[in-house]
Parts: structure tokens; C-alpha cells; sequence
């Protein structure tokens, strides 16, 4: 299976609340980290709470912001390896 196949989740131990402003917060229940997260990218990790492909992440992201998926690319690469750093998908 290609990296672009493989289906990405959230790992249990994240939990996400949504702020009135959209974003987010992220807590690791495992590491006690904590971060706050834009409006995007609490999209992306909303939509991780069910097995997706950075295909299925980048038509999310296009969706939301009414934007071509080629323009989503990027930001969801960015992510996804970030997120993968943290140890908050598997």
C-alpha cells in the first residue's frame, strides 16, 4: 500500500474541543501535551476521528475552503507529517 492508500486516524489518548472561534483544542491524554489549532486543521483532525487517506483529507480541506484539492495538498502534507511527529495518528 502507497503512503497516499494508507488510512490515517486519530490515536485514542486525543481528545479535541472546538472553540466558539472554530479553532481548536488538542490534550494527549498520554503525554499531557496540549495544543490550540486553527480553524483548518481542526477539520482535519475532526475528520480523524474516522479512518481517511490524504486523499480523503485533502477533498475535506477543499470542501471547507472552497478551493481546488491541489491547493489543499500542501497544507494537508504539512499536517499529516506534524501530526505523525506528535504521535497523534497512527
Amino acid at each position: 500500500m502507497s503512503p497516499a492508500d494508507t488510512r490515517l486516524r486519530l490515536v485514542d489518548s486525543l481528545h479535541l474541543q472546538t472553540e466558539p472561534d472554530g479553532t481548536g483544542r488538542v490534550v494527549d491524554d498520554r503525554t499531557f501535551t496540549a495544543a490550540r489549532v486553527n480553524a483548518s486543521a481542526r477539520i482535519l483532525l475532526e475528520a480523524l476521528r474516522e479512518p481517511r487517506t490524504r486523499e480523503d483529507l485533502r477533498t475535506i480541506l477543499a470542501q471547507a475552503a472552497s478551493c481546488p484539492p491541489q491547493e489543499a495538498e500542501e497544507p494537508v502534507a504539512r499536517l499529516v507529517e506534524e501530526l505523525l511527529s506528535y504521535g497523534w495518528i497512527e
